[in-house]
């Protein structure tokens, strides 16, 4: 790896404002700056006076305790013994097993839970084609349909690289997720054996799996670099004990029509500006997840009309709203343009809709993107609604749409050699350095990192597993653009329900 993160310590957080107890967590993998290769997640620190207040991966650990993500902290002994694989890829093993409630929360139990091993042997499929497995089955599952699938691998298309998913969110139907204690889903093999259940983070209590584990999710405008992935929300600015969120204030545009790059739009292919202004509501008006926003047709006749709604997408389900009517719709299938979950904001990326950042208003944010506290605390709506129709918004612009990301899928780091390290692989642009790795003298080739891994819930919500990508073989290891095979081994808890 390029960097790790030193000892640092959390403050339990949730975004309804709760302040939970400090605890210190063990090291993971690190992210230093790197060329900006792919759009994933940047492990980036917000600025207050000067100084580094919170990093990317810490919070992560932040939203695991009062219910968002995870944190890694002081292991505790694997006790559990396993046998070896057999040609199937499924191994039984001995241990003691505790009982799982149809939420996936474990009860109390002895000793290591990871009772069964199995092995992924898995050949990449054609450029933007998945294969999915189900690693309680140890079987491959045709489709990717359903709960019965856990892993999805996706094949790159141009010259991107190969990506994983676990059914959730944007990615499947099932109830799995990613212990993301970091930052992104990848932590140490060794500190990964040290966890004896999936619902227990190694020296801390028994947690629910929703609160540790991370849904796949749409990446896209909305995305942010900041430690909550927002671009419509920064976490904590006024320090340490604050675990309130802020708009940022973004003005945000969405096309009907993202073959055309205008944002003028048309009366029959309008664009809209749209502004984040709140998230607080609810009968006590404190209440966190019901953000509201205002937003205006940039191509109606007769003027711009800035209209404005609060939405009470509180209860972890998305909520779909269509700006040309104002109103929200009932279902996913229905005709909409954006959603929100909690601060969590997605395109309809359907049909031809497409998004893009019009504005970010002046002083609120330093020139690398990080932002100015103070401002941002001290901003209002009204001290913003300028910006919604301002004359600075760009007449052109890139329209992008969302597509799906995973915490397993780390941004790239730069090493000092010349390799690049992707987490589960590295990638070795000239043969040299292939062959200072101890693989064949083959320049553009991939290498499996056995040292880094996951902890991921299955789809069905009730199974877990820690994997770990331990080879790369090629057809011809003189070609690195001939047939790759892949070897993921698994460390499987199983669901009671199987």
């Amino acid at each position: 790896m390029v960097s790790r993160d030193a000892s640092l310590f959390q403050s339990s957080f949730n975004d309804r404002g709760a302040v939970c107890a400090a605890v210190p967590f063990g090291q993971g993998r690190g992210r230093a700056p790197t060329i900006p290769l792919r759009g994933d997640i940047l492990n980036k620190s917000i600025k207050q006076s000067g100084k580094l207040v919170l990093t990317a991966g810490a919070l992560a650990v932040l939203l695991a305790a009062c219910g968002g993500g995870g944190g890694d902290s002081t292991p505790s002994t694997n006790t559990g013994s396993s046998g070896a694989s057999n040609s199937s890829g499924t191994t039984g093993t001995t241990g003691s097993t505790g009982s799982t409630d149809s939420t996936g929360t474990t009860g109390t139990t002895t000793g290591n839970q990871f009772t069964q091993k199995a092995t992924w042997k898995v050949a990449m499929p054609a450029a933007g084609q998945s294969v999915c497995y189900d690693f309680e089955g140890a079987t491959e599952v045709a489709g990717c349909t359903g709960t019965a699938w856990d892993v999805k691998l996706t094949a790159p298309t141009g010259r991107g690289t190969p990506k994983l998913f676990t059914n959730s969110g944007v990615s499947g139907t099932g109830q799995g997720g990613v212990y993301a204690g970091k930052g992104t889903g990848l932590i140490d093999w060794a500190d990964l054996l040290k966890w004896e259940t999936g619902t227990k983070v190694p020296g801390e209590g028994q947690q629910p799996p929703s609160r540790i584990y991370f849904a796949d999710a749409a990446s896209g405008t909305f995305s942010g670099t900041n430690a909550i992935d927002s671009a419509a929300f920064e976490y904590g600015l006024g320090g340490a004990t604050d675990h309130k969120l802020y708009p940022s204030y973004r003005v945000f545009l969405v096309t009907t029509d993202k073959a055309s790059n205008s944002t003028a739009g048309t009366v029959a292919s309008p664009v809209y500006a749209l502004q984040v202004t709140g998230y607080y509501g609810g009968t006590s008006g404190t209440e966190s997840g019901y953000p509201k926003f205002r937003w205006v047709n940039r191509s109606a006749s007769g003027g711009e009309q800035v209209r404005e709604v609060q939405l009470d997408a509180h209860n972890d389900k998305w909520v779909y709203f269509n700006l040309e009517t104002g109103t929200e719709v009932a279902s996913e299938n229905g005709t909409w343009h954006i959603a929100f979950n909690r601060y969590r904001m997605r395109l309809n990326s359907t049909g031809t809709l497409g998004s893009a950042v019009g504005i970010v208003p002046a002083g609120l944010y330093e020139a690398d993107g990080d932002a100015i506290a103070s401002a941002l605390i001290a901003a209002t709506p009204d001290s913003t609604l300028s910006y919604l129709a301002s004359a600075a918004i760009p007449a052109t612009v890139q329209w992008q749409a969302d597509e799906a990301g995973s915490r397993l899928n780390p941004k790239a780091e730069r090493e000092s050699s010349g390799s690049f390290d992707y987490g589960w692989f590295k990638y070795y642009p000239t043969a040299a350095l292939a062959q200072a790795a101890g693989l064949p003298a083959t320049a553009h080739t991939l290498g499996a990192d056995p040292g880094e891994g996951a902890m991921i819930r299955g789809g069905d919500g009730a199974s877990f597993a820690r994997f770990h990508l331990t080879k790369i073989d090629y057809a011809d290891t003189a070609s690195a653009t001939s047939q790759q095979t892949w070897t993921f081994e698994f460390d499987v808890q199983p669901g009671a329900a199987k």
